[in-house]
């Protein structure tokens, strides 16, 4: 791995510690309005059933323009998180065992898929940066707009240039 990388891939994962670190408390009392209206009698039979909380209530305004770093949230720090914002729930899937766990991880994904899908309309002086690759829309500051040049889902660099086929030769 050249140096070039290394410091990269370390700021990369500085930026996403950063992000945790600061978006923490938002994260945090988004989750506990997001489970406020489930009881721990509720609980068992949602695993069970494989039923998710609704989604109308849960509130991504903080992830703004830092919507690739959710992404990479593990299922333990979701744990994590979902136990500090409401640990009578959390206590309740963790008894459940293997069903618990697996019901986690797919709450996990349910909720990433959504995030995805999330339609971000801009505020203030933000624009919606769209990727030439994948498609895919992001919220930016209007001033930093020009100088993107990756895209947070699937990594496309706006310079990068797509190697020419192979011609056959006779």
């Amino acid at each position: 791995m050249s140096i070039t990388k290394g410091f990269a891939k370390f700021g990369s994962r500085f930026a996403f510690e950063f992000f945790l670190e600061t978006m923490h408390g938002p994260m945090i009392e988004g989750l506990r309005q997001y489970l406020s209206s489930i009881s721990v009698e509720d609980i068992p039979a949602m695993v069970r059933n494989e039923k998710f909380p609704s989604i109308d209530k849960l509130d991504f305004s903080f992830i703004g323009e830092n919507i690739q770093h959710i992404e990479r949230i593990s299922l333990l720090r979701m744990v994590e998180f979902i136990a500090e914002a409401r640990p009578d729930l959390m206590g309740v899937i963790q008894n459940l065992g293997g069903e618990g766990a697996a019901y986690m991880a797919k709450l996990r994904q349910y909720l990433l898929d959504h995030v995805k899908s999330i339609e971000f309309k801009p505020e203030g002086d933000m624009v919606l940066a769209t990727c030439d690759e994948c498609k895919r829309q992001w919220p930016v500051p209007r001033e930093k707009a020009e100088s993107i040049n990756e895209c947070p889902f699937c990594h496309h660099k706006a310079d990068e240039k797509k190697e020419p086929e192979e011609s056959e030769e006779s």
